[in-house]
This record gives structure tokens, C-alpha cells and sequence, in this order.
């Protein structure tokens, strides 16, 4: 199963400024997380936790 992430237009700026900063450690740990995310969201990667009500 695999989850879709939705992005608000200020989420989409920042990825494309961290892109265009030329930080390629940066771009590809948040690549990871994104990926890691659609894939398993409840577990990975710094200590995920549901959302509380």
C-alpha cells in the first residue's frame, strides 16, 4: 500500500529553494523522508507519532 502526500504551496517553495540552495546531503535526506513517508508513515525516521484529536 502506498500513501499519497499533498503539498501546499509554501511546502513546494521550500523544496525548490533547498534544490536550488545546491545542498545535495540536504535534498536527498528530505527525498528519503518523503519517500520513507508514502511508504510507511507510522514508523521510520524520526520517531513518528499519530496525531493526537
Amino acid at each position: 500500500m502506498s500513501y499519497f502526500l499533498d503539498f501546499t504551496e509554501e511546502s513546494k517553495n521550500d523544496i525548490q529553494k533547498i534544490k536550488k540552495s545546491g545542498n545535495k546531503i540536504l535534498f536527498k535526506k528530505l527525498n528519503n523522508l518523503l519517500e520513507e513517508l508514502t511508504i510507511h508513515p507510522a514508523s521510520g525516521t524520526g520517531k513518528p507519532e499519530l496525531l493526537k484529536h
